[in-house]
């Protein structure tokens, strides 16, 4: 069995979950959990009941740089996160403590003794060059160096994405909304319809419905990538 623990991109709401395209064949189950963090993500799996025989892909990180972007979003978003937070998903408070937190997740799935893939941070927004997207890169880096410090296997999905984007030359500056409402429809709306592409669409974005959250290309692309990471 393949365990996915994740935030809202694991999860697919809103959006689609790129779990749902792994192969038929391959036994997997979704723990994705929305607006979930690195220090969230660390306590469900310390006492989460762990199976050796189970390999885990993780994905997280997204929400300790969005989290305080939308505390500052607006009056409404600030609300919202102060719940979030107050829920026990906690984002870092800079690089240092995040690579201090990814480092004893890391640990505490080496205690485990179970196998793990890592997935890093996904674009936050299509505009690649956006000075959100620069912090992404910034904690990318932290990712990419504790895969060669643990020799854990590593997913650059940042990368694929980009790429993809690149070659739409596209200045959309489409983003989440300053009103979380909108993003609680949207997260009914793709949960009962099959309706993200046609949001990407109208919005002019290539792999995601808001920015952030994929849609099925942006899933499939993603689930493509880890596929050929897996132990099967």
């Amino acid at each position: 069995m393949h365990i996915f623990y994740g935030d809202s991109i694991t999860e697919g709401v809103p959006g689609v979950s790129f779990v749902k395209y792994i192969n038929k064949n391959i036994k997997t189950k979704n723990k994705g959990f929305g607006g979930d963090t690195i220090i969230g993500l660390k306590s469900r799996i310390t006492y989460d009941e762990i199976n050796k025989n189970d390999s885990y892909v993780i994905q997280i990180g997204t929400n300790d740089l969005l989290l305080p972007f939308l505390k500052n979003h607006s009056t409404s978003w600030n609300n919202q996160v102060r719940k979030v937070i107050k829920s026990g998903r906690i984002p870092c408070e800079g690089e240092d403590q995040f690579k201090q937190e990814y480092e004893d997740l890391i640990l505490e799935l080496e205690d485990k003794k179970v196998s793990f893939l890592i997935i890093n941070i996904p674009c936050i927004g299509e505009d690649i060059n956006s000075s959100l997207n620069k912090e992404v890169d910034k904690y990318n880096n932290i990712i990419k160096e504790l895969a060669s410090k643990w020799e854990f296997v590593y997913v650059d999905y940042n990368n694929w994405q980009k790429e993809v984007l690149s070659r739409f030359h596209s200045d959309n500056k489409y983003f989440i909304p300053k009103q979380p409402h909108k993003m609680m429809l949207d997260s009914f709306l793709t949960s009962t319809f099959p309706i993200s592409n046609y949001l990407s669409s109208k919005r002019k974005l290539v792999l995601t419905t808001d920015g952030c959250h994929l849609n099925d290309k942006g899933a499939k692309g993603l689930a493509v990538l880890v596929e050929e990471k897996l132990k099967v």
